[in-house]
């Protein structure tokens, strides 16, 4: 028979697992933003391109090997007048490129959309405007550290 090369690495793969590992993560998240009056954001929509595996060997730590494209559409929702209606906005957060090579610092971009309802009024503009801004300054940091530490630390046990 064959001689078996000892400690050979195997490559498992994990994009199945991934795509839905990330929709369940996002579309169960909700994130509370900072500087706004308990506005939360939330993703209705998950979409992930590229490829995720795992390299493991007998008795070593699987090593993670992915690079990914991910879409995440999001809004984020706040009471206003009182509790009495509820203003929303919306968007895309695309991770461009997020791999093994670079997992602190998945490259995102945040898209608006700024469409105001007709008839919205300066201040609704300025709550738009201080929404955004809060997905911004909260909201991408949590994609960041959920990319990193949730997904990457969970991927580590999918051998």
């Amino acid at each position: 028979g064959q001689a078996r090369r000892p400690m050979a690495w195997r490559e498992v793969n994990r994009n199945e697992w991934c795509r839905t590992f990330l929709q369940d993560m996002f579309k169960s998240a909700e994130v509370n933003l900072d500087k706004t009056e308990g506005a939360t954001l939330t993703f209705f929509r998950v979409e992930t391109t590229g490829d995720c595996a795992l390299a493991v060997k007998p008795g070593g730590q699987p090593r993670p090997m992915f690079e990914l494209r991910i879409e995440l559409d999001w809004k984020v929702e706040q009471l206003v007048d009182n509790g009495k209606s509820i203003a929303e906005a919306k968007g895309q957060i695309q991770v461009t490129e997020f791999s093994s090579e670079d997992i602190e610092s998945p490259q995102m971009k945040l898209i608006c959309d700024n469409q105001l309802p007709p008839g919205a009024t300066p201040a609704f503009r300025t709550l738009m405007d201080k929404l955004n801004a809060a997905v911004k300054d909260s909201g991408l940091p949590e994609v960041s550290r959920m990319l990193a530490q949730d997904f990457v630390g969970t991927l580590k046990t999918q051998t």
